[in-house]
């Protein structure tokens, strides 16, 4: 084929969106439930919690969402999808896609394609592949058309998109969520879990955890055009980090006012953080504190439970049951401020790198030590801040993980409290 005298430059690729938590924020079945009524919006969420401990197929229970709709009119099915939200940044990657010159397909087995077509539309994709409802002059009938629903119908559906494009699984990338996109995460070259489900977690070539689209863009060559680069992204994701770990500095505040309510509630927020990670793992996403672990996830993290909140909450609440007031403040300051600082600093300006530990610096052990020297000389001589900021020094350059972050406050906080009982 050709244009003139042109042939037709055949694309790089294909890359295929799941539609369902990947293009769209939530569910549209859970929103089309919504809209019909909270009575059909509980059993849908019945249905929900079914499937994702495995007493359901997704067949099986996408057939029983779309029952509820029988005598609704394709109008209604419609006005939802004018109503749902897109991930931020879906057009924008969609056309730096197209521009690099992929072809983007949308695939879903759980949204309507009239559904579908609108969203592509919006995202600006050259095909969309959705289920298909069986209607009687624009009423719904309650039933599905074909097998798009079925548990091959993913792996089918783009099997023939690729094989029309002249293009085969090895030239497909696939950017998914959950369980039901299993066999195509096997079958294509590269697979790119969003936000993913364990199932999806173990198999992708690629995990991200990010409400911004566009940061899947780091894993193509493209990316780099366009300034988002993993070197990037993990900075951002850094800066998040150290932000959170900030805003420990306002425990101490707390606690001088009520030292039992500072315990219950940095106890319950850490215990909410451990309920909201395993909720993640089985791909379920606990309001805020989902958004707070994505937004401040590093990449090496996302395989598993992430262990550094956990870790921060525990070492913070040690510290204040442990410790007089003096020598936690000192401890949880030194965790909040000292570890930022070496971790930004140590990051932005440090070229020399330690020799127990390739991946601290110099100059990230110096601002640890500076800080701990002078939050801690409110409280002890000025020899004895000297021996908490080694001290600090010391436990923030092993190479201990997140683990720093439990051993970081209580280490200097006994050291004060050592140099206190000395004085």
């Amino acid at each position: 084929m050709s244009v003139g005298d042109r042939p037709l430059a055949r694309p790089k690729g294909l890359v295929a969106f799941d539609v369902d938590g990947v293009l769209l924020r939530g569910l549209f079945l859970s929103r089309l439930a919504w809209m019909t009524s909270p009575w059909v919006w509980v059993r849908s969420l019945w249905l929900g919690f079914r499937l994702k401990v495995g007493l359901i197929t997704v067949r099986e229970a996408v057939e029983r969402a779309y029952s509820f709709q029988r005598g609704a009119r394709i109008d209604h099915v419609l006005r939802a999808a004018e109503s749902v939200r897109l991930m931020r940044g879906a057009p924008e990657v969609c056309a730096a896609l197209k521009g690099a010159g992929y072809s983007v397909v949308l695939v879903s087995a759980g949204v309507p394609q009239q559904v579908v077509d609108v969203i592509s539309a919006q995202v600006g994709a050259d095909e969309a592949y959705g289920v298909l409802l069986e209607e009687n002059d624009g009423v719904l009938t309650g039933r599905l058309v074909g097998e798009r629903h079925s548990k091959h119908g993913k792996r089918v559906g783009l099997e023939g998109i690729l094989r029309e494009r002249g293009m085969s699984w090895t030239d497909a990338t696939v950017v998914v969520d959950d369980g039901s996109n299993e066999e195509i995460v096997e079958a294509a070259w590269r697979s790119i879990g969003l936000n993913p489900e364990r199932p999806i977690m173990r198999k992708a070539s690629f995990v991200l955890h990010t409400r911004d689209l566009r940061e899947i863009l780091e894993f193509f060559p493209e990316g780099y055009m366009l300034g988002i680069t993993p070197q990037s992204i993990a900075a951002r994701h850094e800066f998040f980090r150290k932000a959170i770990h900030t805003c420990s500095i306002v425990v101490p505040a707390i606690a001088v006012w009520s030292e039992p309510f500072t315990l219950w509630l940095i106890g319950l927020m850490t215990l909410a953080y451990a309920a909201s990670e395993i909720a993640r793992l089985l791909g379920v996403a606990v309001p805020f504190f989902a958004s707070v672990t994505w937004r401040a996830m590093r990449v090496s993290e996302p395989r598993g439970f992430v262990w550094g909140p956990l870790l921060f909450g525990v070492g913070i609440w040690v510290a204040l049951a442990l410790f007089p007031r003096p020598a936690s403040t000192a401890g949880v300051l030194i965790l909040g401020i000292g570890d930022s600082a070496a971790s930004l600093i140590g990051r932005g300006f440090g070229t020399t790198v330690l020799p127990h530990n390739p991946g601290k610096t110099f100059v990230g052990s110096l601002s640890i030590f500076a800080v701990g020297v002078i939050i801690a000389m409110f409280y002890v001589s000025l020899p004895w801040a000297i021996a908490v900021g080694v001290v600090a020094s010391f436990v923030e350059s092993l190479p201990l993980g997140p683990s720093d972050n439990l051993l970081l406050p209580i280490a200097t906080a006994a050291m004060v409290a050592f140099a206190m009982g000395m004085v």
